[in-house]
């Protein structure tokens, strides 16, 4: 379990004694008169509290405290050792080595640059390099963006959800030329594909929307009054969201797909949506997902290719032929222009 912020401080009183040379094995009675003196306590520590120190070092820090029946007092079996050193297992490196690959994803923003440090101070001196054999190896890869795409947006967005500060987003939406105003009230930051999205609350749409961070020009600090989220829950928001579009008081659709067979096993494993219902058929895997009709779930489709049919709503289903038509279209294009050529 974790040490208090006290038991930490007479932890490092204790070590510091079993480290001194020149009075080497402290007696129980050195311990408690050392770690009263230190504190400036009003009266000596009692013995039982120095038996749960020692006891929590040993199991939290895996210390490896004995006592010297002969000499009556306590040592390190290992002379190197100290908690300031704070060795990890084996199991603890690797959760760090998760961590730090997980985090790469984010290496852009403010907020890793000032824990960066931190985490390479602990990786540096405990990782891998201890495990004869695996030293440098990286073994697992997460997708990283290949671009900031916003990223330096994510300190002061987050720090203005904590303290509820409002603010001015200068935005320009993709294939637009026009810069928009938004005082801003944030209430929630969404990541989707390596992108992140800041949802809150415009005056000037005067709804509830999802800004790309990619698309802010400018942050400033906002002279209008931080709008309070309310009864906003970020779940229920994006309950019926394929990717990160969310409408305003629009219902969900019941979207029914036909994936071939050949694709089945991966829809399965990763599916869709947080709804998905499947029914596995003759003809293919029947999937059922209660969505918004957005401009992501007809990408994901179109990225199944040949493999997967719209069965509903007739809408959806349209809406993708007529994108089938517009790629048929463009391909039959370049075909006749290669041939000419």
């Amino acid at each position: 379990m974790p040490v208090n912020k006290n038991a930490a401080f007479r932890h490092r009183i204790i070590d510091a004694c079993l480290l001194n040379k020149l009075r080497p094995y402290p007696t129980m009675e050195q311990l408690q008169d050392r770690i009263s003196e230190s504190l400036n306590l009003d009266r000596r520590i009692s013995r039982s509290s120095v038996d749960k120190d020692l006891k929590a070092m040993r199991d939290f820090y895996k210390a490896p405290i004995a006592f010297d029946t002969y000499r009556r007092g306590y040592y390190y079996e290992d002379s190197n050792f100290s908690i300031n050193s704070f060795p990890l297992t084996n199991e603890e490196i690797q959760i760090l080595d998760l961590s730090t690959s997980f985090l790469k994803q984010i290496k852009y923003s403010g907020y890793f640059k000032q824990f960066e440090s931190v985490i390479e101070k602990l990786i540096s001196g405990f990782r891998i390099s201890k495990i004869p054999g695996y030293e440098g190896r990286q073994f697992l890869e997460v997708e990283e963006p290949i671009a900031d795409i916003g990223m330096k947006w994510l300190e002061p967005l987050y720090s203005s959800i904590i303290e509820k500060n409002p603010l001015l987003i200068l935005y320009k939406r993709f294939n637009q030329q026009e810069t928009k105003d938004h005082p801003f009230s944030i209430y929630a930051i969404r990541e989707y594909r390596n992108r992140w999205y800041a949802v809150g609350y415009s005056d000037r749409a005067e709804t509830i929307l999802t800004l790309a961070l990619d698309r802010i020009i400018d942050i400033q600090n906002g002279e209008h009054k931080y709008r309070p989220s309310g009864d906003f829950n970020e779940s229920d928001y994006f309950k019926y969201s394929f990717g990160v579009t969310a409408f305003n008081d629009a219902k969900p659709y019941k979207v029914q797909l036909l994936f071939d067979t050949s694709t089945a096993g991966y829809i399965l494993t990763k599916p869709l949506h947080a709804s998905q219902k499947t029914l596995e058929t003759e003809s293919g895997l029947h999937v059922e997902i209660e969505c918004y009709l957005t401009p992501e779930l007809e990408m994901m489709i179109l990225s199944h290719g040949e493999k997967v049919r719209v069965l509903s709503p007739d809408v959806l289903a349209i809406r993708v032929e007529k994108r089938i038509r517009a790629m048929n279209y463009l391909y039959n294009q370049t075909v006749d222009d290669v041939g000419k050529s």
